[in-house]
C-alpha cells in the first residue's frame, strides 16, 4: 500500500508542476505581441498572436496614398506583424511543450486563420463576402421606431435620439 500512496503523491506533484508550467506559459502568451512597420514607415501595426489588431498608427505620410493603396498597406503590415507574433509564439511554446509544440501550433494556426483571412482580390470589397445577405434579426429583437411628438426636446427636431 505505501508504494501506491507514493505513486499517487508523485502523480499529484507532476500534475501540479505541469499546471504551474501551463500557467506560466499562458502568462507569457498573453504578453506576446508582433509589431511591423510599412516600408516607408507610414503604417505601424501591433497584433496579438491570433492576429487581433491591438494598435494601428498612421503617420501623416500615409495620407499620400489613395484609400485603396492605404488599405493594402495596412493589411500587408498587419500580416507582417502577425507573422512576427506567430514566430514569437512558437519560440515561447517550443521550449515548454517540446514535441507537442507542433500540435499546439497547428491548432493555434487553424484558429488564427479564421481570425485573419488571406488578402482580398484587388477588385473585391474588403471583408465583404460576395453574394451573401446577412440574416435579419428576429422580430422580437428589432428596435421599434420611436414616435416623434411635440413634447420632445427641440420641438421634435432633435437629431440626438
Amino acid at each position: 500500500m505505501p508504494d501506491r500512496r507514493a505513486q499517487i503523491e508523485q502523480k499529484i506533484r507532476a500534475f501540479q508542476e505541469q499546471a504551474a508550467r501551463a500557467g506560466q506559459l499562458k502568462d507569457k502568451i498573453a504578453e506576446l505581441r508582433g509589431q511591423a512597420r510599412s516600408g516607408d514607415g507610414s503604417v505601424t501595426v501591433t497584433v496579438a498572436p491570433s492576429g487581433a489588431v491591438l494598435g494601428l498608427q498612421l503617420s501623416p505620410n500615409a495620407m499620400k496614398y489613395s484609400h485603396t493603396q492605404l488599405q493594402q498597406e495596412i493589411l500587408a503590415t498587419i500580416r507582417a506583424a502577425t507573422q512576427q507574433a506567430a514566430q514569437a509564439l512558437q519560440d515561447t511554446v517550443t521550449p515548454v511543450l517540446g514535441d507537442q509544440a507542433e500540435r499546439f501550433k497547428d491548432a493555434f494556426s487553424a484558429h488564427s486563420a479564421v481570425m485573419m483571412p488571406e488578402a482580398p482580390t484587388p477588385n473585391a470589397a474588403p471583408n465583404v463576402p460576395q453574394n451573401v445577405t446577412p440574416p435579419a434579426p428576429p422580430a422580437g429583437n428589432r428596435p421599434r421606431p420611436r414616435p416623434v411628438s411635440d413634447d420632445d426636446d427641440f420641438g421634435g427636431n432633435s437629431i440626438l435620439r
